[in-house]
């Protein structure tokens, strides 16, 4: 059903690659923010807020030349505005990277903004709005735009919704340049973790992985009833471990399995809704989570191993109760297995493939050492290019690594996007005091009901 209320509220810009030169020059651009990431994070080991600043500011010089400014966007040159707005991302990176030292030992809100740090403030957390709304789409940018409205404008409120005054000065201080804001936990997961354990899942797929534990599923629950089911929840689940992406596992297992069970007689509402509740669940299966299972360990101080082995028993149930609802299905619609001919041999499957499992041992063997999320997944990228020399079919040439780099950094623009965003709302909640305001409010309507 079209519905033009939601079709406004989460449209996003059209996603294009621009032709010319400047197509030449980004993928460039992309692999080597790839590459400066794996220095920053595993060898430089930079300031935190230096980090995300840098990083965040060159996805955006990214984002606006790769996502037009309305889903309607065909043209394949970005616009002025395009150039423009990349442009001032390009800045903000060069100013956060001169600015950083001076930035991390000022006292917030003490230490008078220069009229440069005001106008590069301005434009960032603009920056910020409208690359959400291109990648994110108007609803969340909406949400961002009312905490920042609350922030400025709050005070004019009457009752407990009203705050003091903040200057924008103060706004600006906050949400751009502490850890507060913008730059927060959110983001800083971005540039870190989810970058990493992204990277890690592209590398480990593009040598072959994904189509061993596609294989690898078929090979298990291919002739059941609701075979070709069976094999979407089976390897989704298994592609979940390595990538924590629910989109990204529609979009690999999903090419292969909805077309499978339309063939085999699924109906199409039926095969797309087993294929996406089953990659649902990638973000909860260890030992590559989401990145919202990294936003857990900035937040809350638990490690991420503590949160791995948290999550093993619910993410085994929600797999079980799916694939039971699959079988039991199945066999009310009477939908059998996968011919013999189209189903691999395990044997077989796992001498050619078995080697991709190596990979997952590398992050789980890492994780019980105490090493941080960030060298895991360093270590595992680099045991899946190990594990993929032996063989010509596997190895990855020099092009092809900077081809995979820039597809990770291609990936996470709108989850940075979102990040960013998300660091706005969390900042406007904790300068205004809302978060105390916010349990009030929950423990009053609770009362005495638990």
């Amino acid at each position: 059903m079209n519905n033009p209320i939601m079709n406004f509220l989460f449209a996003v810009g059209a996603r294009t690659w621009p032709h010319g030169w400047v197509g030449k020059i980004l993928p460039i651009y992309a692999a080597g923010v790839a590459v400066w990431v794996y220095y920053a994070v595993t060898i430089a080991l930079i300031d935190r807020f230096a980090l995300t600043a840098i990083f965040v500011s060159l996805i955006f010089a990214l984002l606006f030349l790769i996502v037009g400014s309305s889903p309607n966007t065909t043209t394949k040159r970005p616009g002025v505005l395009d150039f423009v707005l990349s442009a001032l991302s390009a800045v903000c990176a060069i100013y956060f990277s001169l600015k950083a030292g001076e930035i991390v030992i000022r006292i917030s809100l003490l230490d008078p903004l220069t009229t440069l740090d005001i106008f590069i403030g301005s434009i960032f957390w603009i920056l910020t709005l409208e690359a959400t709304r291109r990648s994110v789409g108007i609803g969340l940018t909406l949400i961002v735009a009312f905490f920042v409205a609350y922030n400025l404008f709050g005070h004019l409120f009457s009752g407990v919704l009203s705050h003091g005054y903040i200057s924008y000065q103060h706004f600006l201080d906050q949400t751009v340049f502490t850890t507060f804001g913008i730059f927060g936990a959110p983001a800083r997961v971005a540039a870190t973790y989810a970058f990493l354990f992204v990277a890690f899942g592209l590398f480990l797929q593009r040598v072959g992985g994904g189509d061993f534990f596609f294989n690898l599923a078929a090979a298990i629950s291919g002739k059941s009833p609701g075979g070709p089911a069976k094999v979407a929840v089976t390897s989704s689940a298994l592609f979940g471990t390595i990538s924590g992406s629910p989109t990204s596992d529609v979009v690999t297992t999903g090419s292969i399995t909805i077309p499978m069970m339309k063939r085999m007689g699924y109906p199409a509402s039926l095969a797309g809704a087993v294929e996406v509740t089953a990659s649902a669940g990638g973000g909860i299966l260890p030992p590559v989570m989401g990145s919202a299972a990294f936003i857990m360990v900035e937040i809350t101080g638990i490690s991420y191993k503590e949160i791995v082995i948290a999550a093993i028993i619910p993410a085994i149930i929600y797999y079980a109760g799916v694939y039971l609802q699959v079988h039991l299905k199945s066999l009310k619609l009477g939908l059998k297995g996968m011919e013999e001919s189209q189903i691999p041999k395990i044997g077989e499957t796992l001498k050619k493939g078995g080697v991709f499992a190596v990979p997952l041992g590398v992050i789980v063997v890492a994780l019980f050492l105490g090493f941080s999320p960030s060298l895991v997944a360093a270590f595992g990228t680099v045991a899946v290019l190990l594990v993929s020399l032996p063989r010509a079919s596997t190895r990855l040439s020099m092009s092809k690594i900077l081809e995979v780099l820039k597809d990770v950094s291609i990936s996470m623009v709108p989850v940075t996007a979102a990040c960013a965003a998300a660091g706005l709302v969390i900042g406007g909640i904790s300068i205004t005091g809302l978060s105390g305001k916010l349990a009030i409010f929950i423990a009053f309507a609770g009362g005495d009901n638990l």
